[in-house]
């Protein structure tokens, strides 16, 4: 049984205009498929074009040309309130620089995405509280954001991104803004997801020892696709102190 394409590009390319006749193309005939419950990490350094195809993929943005299907879905004709809504139902997003509400508790922040979704309250509450626990943060359901550090904040966010059961986790430099050691546990959390929940995660990121622990890297350079291999080097062991 062949596995299911959660995500699958062909031909994407995307142009930013700066003004007639002048044009940048950005991404040059981008091809992706990634697959149900794998690990992948898309690598490039600082203007190799991963962030606006990350910008695609979490459906922040348009492609120029080509065609870009997610769970099934096809983006190309959803007008902006549908793919706002796709968004917040099949992508579950963390950012390096956490992107928490400031004057809403932990508990409030990861029910957020469920309330755009419709879920009722009651059942709201029950997630939120369930996946605090998963992040082991169910102490700190009632901290503001500036009562928590780094790696908190961050695990506040990674509960966040679960809210909806999405499609896929995309996560941009996710351990950018955490010292080695709080990044590492960050880390163990994606292993742990995508390990015993078979989630699928996307990771972007220039670090190159942490696109190794994913299970294959794609490499970005200059808006084209310049290789694919497997990952797993250095797959640690999950490690489940608390940050």
């Amino acid at each position: 049984m062949s596995r299911k394409k959660v995500i699958e590009m062909r031909d994407i390319v995307k142009t930013f205009y700066l003004g007639t006749p002048n044009e940048l193309e950005i991404l040059h005939g981008i091809n992706i498929d990634i697959y149900d419950g794998e690990f992948v990490s898309i690598v490039g350094a600082s203007g190799s074009g991963k962030s606006t195809l990350m910008n695609i993929i979490g459906a922040l943005d348009r492609p120029t040309s080509g065609e870009y299907t997610l769970d099934g879905v096809p983006l190309n004709k959803m007008n902006s309130n549908e793919l706002s809504q796709l968004r917040n139902r099949k992508i579950g997003f963390v950012f390096q620089t956490f992107n928490l509400i400031p004057r809403s508790t932990a508990l409030n922040n990861i029910e957020l995405p469920m309330l755009y979704a419709g879920i009722p309250r009651k059942k709201r509450a029950e997630r939120a509280v369930q996946l605090l626990e998963q992040v082991e943060m169910s102490e700190r359901s009632k901290h503001m954001p500036n009562e928590l550090s780094g790696g908190q904040k961050q695990r506040v966010a990674i509960a966040r991104a679960m809210a909806n059961d999405p499609a896929i986790i995309l996560a941009d430099e996710p351990t950018g803004a955490l010292d080695s050691k709080t990044g590492r546990l960050v880390m163990d959390l994606f292993h742990t997801l995508h390990e015993k929940q078979g989630k699928t995660i996307v990771l972007i990121t220039h670090n190159n020892e942490l696109a190794k622990e994913t299970e294959r890297i794609i490499t970005i350079h200059d808006g084209r696709i310049v290789d694919e291999k497997d990952g797993g080097e250095n797959m640690r062991e999950v490690n489940h102190e608390s940050v």
